[in-house]
């Protein structure tokens, strides 16, 4: 979920936020996305994928193999995990706008939210979102040498950070 600024920086910061306006009510329109306004900040819109929409961005390559957070189509859960989802969508334009400033790699479908991951005995661990972000090293005449750390946080905040042979950081 995201409102309508954090989408417009999310996707489309090289036009008018008006233009970000009539694309996402267009997308509404077409039954791929809904939004809910928020009653204590006025008319801010929170957009949310519509279980069809779920379903043919399920059919991009990108996204295959991934499921879309439970509750993630549903109004009714949107508005109680809202205040975390748009906490969380924050998070990830902070790394993306980041990357976007030091010539990193880290696109919108490089934040994931909520993946399942199986511990076994029926057991999961589901972190708010999994972050893939790709660091170029202080000499970037050279983008093959790249470096990459794995960071993690836990429920108090606390992280732990150590090397890692990909080229990713992931943040959980």
């Amino acid at each position: 979920m995201a409102t309508t600024a954090q989408m417009h920086h999310l996707i489309a910061l090289e036009v008018r936020i008006k233009q970000t306006r009539r694309r996402l009510a267009k997308l509404r329109q077409e039954g791929i996305i809904d939004r809910i306004t928020l009653p204590q900040t006025g008319r801010t819109r929170v957009w949310y994928p519509t279980q069809y929409g779920a379903q043919l961005a399920g059919e991009w390559p990108e996204m295959r193999g991934r499921q879309p957070p439970r509750g993630a189509v549903n109004r009714t859960a949107v508005r109680l995990k809202v205040e975390h989802g748009l906490t969380v969508t924050q998070t990830a334009l902070a790394f993306l706008e980041d990357a976007r400033h030091r010539g990193d790699v880290c696109r919108p479908l490089d934040w994931i939210p909520e993946v399942h991951h199986p511990l076994g005995g029926g057991e999961a661990v589901i972190p708010d979102a999994l972050l893939y972000y790709q660091r170029r090293t202080a000499d970037r005449r050279d983008d093959a040498n790249r470096t990459s750390r794995t960071y993690g946080t836990d429920s108090t905040g606390s992280t732990d950070g150590g090397e890692d042979d990909g080229n990713d950081v992931r943040v959980g």
